[in-house]
């Protein structure tokens, strides 16, 4: 019998009392996803029986429009510019070392909710749900490694594009070098995402991966995502919407995020947030992953 079904940093997860951790979708407490999709054209124009000047000047008219529209649009960079701007700034951000998160997960639809903390240091990431019974799952990267350790005790990696989107994961600097992970961004339009109006980024990951973002016109924060999560053993597409924005230590970091797919419905809250407190020790591999590492395990 399923007991709940945890988020593992940017994945989503399916615990059992019996059996191991099963990956089955992508999350994340700070920012991402994939997603392949195609635009459909801006706009389009049907021409009917005008003389030959009309119609040339009709043409020319609505091309000039078209023109205008997509000059008015920012570009990737100036778009995550003004964001990391209305994050602090990126000297805000890179005064830090590390970083401790505390926060809850919840399943409305099973009236549970967990504690969660993630730690964030040099590149290495470590994170710890508390299940009801008192027993955790924890996950992490430790520069190299992508691994998991579930409430059983059962270990296991990540390698290929996941270690890859793990590596991104565990970057608490990822809001000041959003670019840094992507082949090519760019706006597409300013639309409509979850009542707010924002400009639509697309771009194609380092790993080659299609991804969505929306980033508030006015504030310039970012609203949220959408992705397709079969890549990864998903179900499809899935959204994640930020909100609830409050300052720590100049540093604004959304405290509430929704993660949607299909029919399943999770919250996390962050509650708290420190700095500059977290020492190495906490990343060394647990013993069930280093017996994985090894030599002839892999």
């Amino acid at each position: 019998m399923v007991a709940v079904v945890p988020v593992i940093g940017n994945r989503l997860c399916v615990l059992t009392k019996q059996a191991p951790l099963r990956l089955t979708s992508s999350l994340r407490f700070s920012f991402r996803g994939e997603l392949h999709m195609e635009r459909s054209p801006s706009w389009a124009f049907r021409c009917f029986t005008f003389n030959a000047v009309a119609a040339s000047l009709l043409f020319s008219g609505l091309t000039l429009h078209g023109q205008t529209t997509q000059q008015s649009l920012p570009t990737a960079k100036e778009v995550l510019d003004r964001y990391a701007k209305a994050l602090g700034g990126r000297e805000t951000m890179y005064k830090h070392t590390s970083m401790t998160v505390h926060g809850k997960q919840e399943y409305p639809e099973k009236h549970v909710s967990l504690d969660h903390v993630l730690y964030y240091k040099g590149g290495k990431r470590l994170e710890k749900i508390t299940l009801p019974d008192g027993s955790a799952v924890v996950a992490g990267f430790d520069g190299k490694i992508g691994w998991e350790v579930a409430a059983n005790g059962t270990a296991s990696l990540h390698q290929g594009d996941e270690a890859s989107s793990w590596k991104r994961d565990a970057d608490m600097f990822y809001p000041a070098r959003v670019l840094d992970y992507f082949q090519s961004m760019e706006v597409v339009d300013a639309t409509d995402f979850q009542g707010h109006t924002c400009y639509h980024l697309r771009g194609t990951n380092n790993w080659g991966k299609l991804n969505e973002q929306f980033y508030d016109k006015e504030s310039g924060l970012l609203v949220g995502y959408r992705f397709d999560t079969r890549w990864r053993g998903g179900t499809g597409t899935a959204i994640m919407v930020f909100s609830d924005y409050k300052d720590f230590s100049g540093w604004l970091m959304p405290t509430r995020t929704l993660y949607k797919e299909a029919k399943l419905e999770v919250f996390e809250t962050v509650t708290s947030v420190s700095f500059d407190d977290v020492d190495d020790s906490i990343f060394v591999l647990p013993q069930a992953v280093q017996t994985l590492v090894q030599p002839g395990n892999r």
